[in-house]
């Protein structure tokens, strides 16, 4: 009598489990799909679009990582709500970046980025940023907390660690710095100024 009532719990249990899972994994693919239809209609007005009826963010960037084949939809503010749909982004007093992610759904990539990886940040106004993954630490969060007022030009992401764990909210966290890179001019372009630096 009790096996079969401690199976039937472990099998509810694991039900439940699997539940969650697919609930945050279906969240993150359709928030990227409504983000896609409200980026494209924020270029059309230049104004920030929600992408759904009180929606808690919108989307202020698209993050691309060529390499990887890694193409998402960035919102504003980092916080848990606006993580499940998507990363999500802050911006300190001196332009220092925050993008954060869970580490199951948009920042699994994370697993496989190397330093050196080229990275590229296209904003809401049209400008686009060109970053350098240049290192990657593991940090305890009750101990280490990054400063957003830091100064100087950086990106920092971070998503919880390690990958393969089964608990949730734990105190470890994988932080990527990036180092902002100034565009190359195309070779086109530098052969058609003269030397007094203006185009003909």
């Amino acid at each position: 009598m009790i096996r079969p009532l401690l199976i039937c719990c472990l099998l509810a249990v694991g039900l439940w489990q699997v539940a969650g899972a697919t609930g945050i994994q279906a969240k993150a693919w359709l928030g990227q799909i409504l983000l896609e239809r409200a980026w494209a209609r924020s270029q059309d007005s230049d104004e920030p679009v929600v992408p759904w009826p009180g929606s808690v963010s919108h989307p202020i960037a698209r993050l691309q990582v060529p390499e990887l084949q890694i193409d998402h939809l960035v919102l504003e503010g980092a916080d848990a709500p606006v993580l499940a749909w998507g990363p999500g982004m802050e911006v300190g007093p001196h332009g220092h970046r925050l993008i954060a992610a869970h580490r199951d759904t948009h920042f699994r990539f994370l697993e496989q980025l190397e330093a050196g990886e080229s990275v590229r940040l296209e904003l809401a106004s049209g400008d686009v940023e060109h970053w350098r993954v240049a290192d990657r630490k593991i940090v305890d969060a009750r101990t280490t907390g990054l400063d957003l007022g830091a100064p100087g030009d950086r990106m920092t992401w971070v998503t919880c660690w390690p990958f393969d764990t089964i608990e949730t909210g734990g105190p470890l966290r994988l932080l990527v710095s990036l180092e902002r890179q100034i565009a190359a001019v195309p070779p086109a372009l530098l052969a058609s100024t003269n030397s007094t630096g203006v185009s003909p």
